[in-house]
């Protein structure tokens, strides 16, 4: 599992509609928003590969300016880690 954060930056005018379309998008959850365009959001996948498409995703929408990774964080998954050697 992939855990970061990031904030987007955004045309202030298109503001609205980029915070619709990003909460849509599986995965990503918005924490909060500012007036002249800054949104800090989380997206949570299931590998490092999901996130990338998500940021991908973000940043092609139309007013998003720029978008910085705040946080990242990869947790294993105990099912598929290998067993240890005896």
């Amino acid at each position: 599992m992939n855990i970061s954060s990031a904030i987007v930056y955004a045309d202030a005018q298109r503001h609205p509609d980029l915070r619709t379309r990003m909460a849509s998008m599986p995965g990503v959850e918005i924490h909060a928003a500012t007036g002249d365009g800054r949104i800090v959001i989380t997206i949570e996948s299931d590998s490092d590969r999901a996130a990338a498409h998500t940021y991908e995703a973000i940043e092609r929408l139309p007013g998003v300016l720029s978008m910085a990774l705040v946080f990242q964080q990869t947790e294993s998954n105990p099912d598929q880690e290998l067993s240890p050697c005896e």
